[in-house]
């Protein structure tokens, strides 16, 4: 899958990224049944009042278990989120004794309450849902339905799965002299079925995968990820991009931050609030991508399926402090005309390869894609459409484990994304 002529790529950032060297195998390499598993995710220590408060919602909301009760304590919690003297970064989603509050509440709720809460515009609505994940993704106190465990048992049984996951994270930087995965015998060519769907990522997955029951696939899923915040913003108060929707429905943003630091100083963090970066080292470079076996567990079925963490290439205006790793001047002028048509399409075509190279070294049967880059990073969803197909017809592609890719498009049926996408793939077909 090597391109003809090597792309131009940021470089002045280069020390952040893991430095021109794949990383192919575990990155939790001293991880077995005897450590205590839930030191590897990031916790925020809350302070006495935090905890105070918290402890006394949760202690209500064991004692009764009414709808007004629910609602009351709701509402006190979304006045404490918009008053003043407190505001949402007095509700850190890393913190335990939140976590037990948004347990506690959650728990009291069906499961389309849990999607209201994930689609909701509210970030308050936002902040509970994801503390519930990030609380089941972490802890091995807490099963994978949200109820508190006691059982010595299913203790052991929910810490082994979260080592498993933990386990199989990786960092593949197949941009980096010499790597180079090594494709099956061209003998084993076959069709592909590429589907478009206006699905929106996780409902795409689970629908595949309750198809799949009696006879399961590997099926991967790509969350367009920054490359240098773990999840975008899913740790802070604004942000409803793919990464934080989706990856916070599973232990995916859980297990990303195990990579990742609390920032807390600065301009960003001042008008953000905290949050989480990558260590140095571990950003996604260039053309490289993360995968780590997750679990989805706000929907109506729990699916056990894989996260391709990939960051696409971002074109948005360079801003100082808040978008400080664009691309955009490398490619187009400042009157936003490209400046060379096949080199930005070099550039694109890496970030799209390296999906599929780690589908491929990792056996993927299905991939669920999307408009790649087609959001908030501007890339032109007619040019992103045909490198899809440009790369998908590849024979890399046809002679592996992939037999299947969706692009679950969730956008308006005039939208551009979705009829670039539905032009190039907009019927089920063997290509």
């Amino acid at each position: 899958m090597n391109s003809p002529t090597v792309p131009r790529i940021r470089v002045e950032c280069a020390k952040l990224f893991p430095c021109g060297t794949v990383i192919n195998k575990q990155i939790h390499t001293n991880i077995n049944e005897e450590n205590d598993v839930n030191q590897f995710y990031l916790r925020f220590e809350e302070n006495d009042e935090q905890k105070s408060i918290f402890r006394k919602w949760t202690n209500d909301l064991l004692q009764s278990d009414t709808k007004d009760i629910i609602s009351i304590i709701f509402k006190q919690y979304k006045d404490l989120w918009h008053s003043r003297s407190y505001g949402s970064r007095f509700f850190d989603l890393h913190g335990r004794e939140f976590q037990n509050f948004a347990i506690s509440l959650t728990n009291q709720m069906e499961q389309p309450e849990w999607r209201q809460l994930s689609v909701s515009k509210s970030h308050a609505a936002h902040r509970i849902l994801r503390s519930r994940v990030y609380a089941i993704g972490s802890r091995d106190d807490i099963g994978w339905d949200g109820k508190f465990i006691d059982n010595a048992d299913e203790r052991r049984k929910k810490k082994l799965e979260m080592i498993q996951h933990l386990q199989s994270l990786q960092l593949f930087d197949w941009f980096a002299p010499n790597c180079e995965h090594e494709p099956d015998s061209f003998e084993s060519y076959h069709d592909l079925e590429i589907k478009i769907t206006r699905q929106g990522t996780q409902e795409a997955v689970q629908e595949l995968y309750q198809n799949m029951e009696n006879k399961p696939k590997l099926i991967a899923w790509i969350n367009f990820a920054a490359g240098h915040n773990v999840c975008g913003s899913y740790s802070v108060d604004f942000g409803g991009s793919q990464e934080e929707e989706v990856a916070t429905n599973c232990d995916g943003a859980a297990l990303l931050g195990t990579m990742g630091q609390f920032v807390e100083t600065g301009v960003k963090s001042w008008m953000r609030g905290r949050w989480v970066s990558y260590k140095t080292g571990m950003h996604i470079p260039p053309g490289g991508n993360y995968w780590a076996m997750i679990k989805f567990v706000t929907g109506p079925f729990h699916v056990e399926c894989a996260m391709i963490a990939t960051a696409f290439t971002d074109f948005r205006p360079y801003i100082p402090i808040f978008c400080p790793y664009s691309e955009r001047n490398y490619f187009y002028s400042l009157m936003g005309n490209v400046k060379n048509e096949e080199e930005i399409e070099r550039r694109c075509m890496i970030d799209i390869e390296g999906v599929l190279k780690t589908c491929l070294a990792k056996q993927v049967h299905t991939l669920v894609a999307g408009a790649s880059g087609c959001g908030a990073f501007r890339h032109n969803p007619y040019v992103e459409a045909k490198l899809w197909r440009k790369c998908l017809e590849k024979k890399e592609c046809r002679c592996g484990s992939l037999q299947q890719v969706v692009f679950a498009v969730l956008d308006s049926e005039n939208s551009d994304n979705w009829i670039a996408f539905r032009n190039e793939f907009g019927t089920p077909e063997n290509v």
